[in-house]
Order: structure tokens, then C-alpha cells, then sequence
């Protein structure tokens, strides 16, 4: 069984408030970096039936830039490298 995850981009207009939105929505360790090498990391070692929405995605894209750009690289390869994680973006 998925565990689904929905994650509001509407308000994310840093690189640090879209890493709130992940600590807050994401079952995520203690000692999680706040970086998307650390994300990266979560994923491919825990993210095994996750089930990711990130919705409101074109706010961040707008206000994110290259780091948007980095995250949906991020979790392309994530999803490619662990069987059952799936990550979706909705503009």
C-alpha cells in the first residue's frame, strides 16, 4: 500500500520554505540536511511506497528557479532508482 504524501507548493518562495514544506509533510528523520542531497538521500532509502503530490507546483517553479529545476531533476532519478516511489508534479 502507497503511503501518499501531498505537499502545497502554492506558498514556497525560498529554498528554505520548500524544505519546511518537506520536513513538515515527509516522515523524514531527525537528522535530515534541509538540502537535496539529503532529499535524494531519504528517497532512495526510505521512499520505497511513497506516493509524492506536489501541487501548486508553477508558484514554486516561478519564485524557485534553477532550484525548482534541480528538485524535479532530483526526483526523476529518485523515482527511477527506487521500484515503487512515485512522484508527481501538478501546475
Amino acid at each position: 500500500m502507497d503511503k501518499v504524501f501531498y505537499i502545497d507548493l502554492a506558498e514556497v518562495a525560498t529554498p528554505e520554505g520548500l524544505q519546511a514544506e518537506l520536513v513538515k509533510e515527509l516522515p523524514l528523520p531527525d537528522y535530515y540536511g534541509q538540502n537535496l542531497d539529503a532529499l535524494y538521500d531519504v528517497l532512495t532509502e526510505s521512499g520505497d511506497g511513497w506516493n509524492i503530490i506536489f501541487y501548486n507546483a508553477k508558484f514554486a517553479q516561478y519564485r524557485l528557479g534553477k532550484y525548482f529545476d534541480a528538485l524535479c531533476r532530483l526526483c526523476r532519478e529518485a523515482a527511477e532508482d527506487v521500484h515503487d516511489l512515485k512522484i508527481r508534479f501538478y501546475m
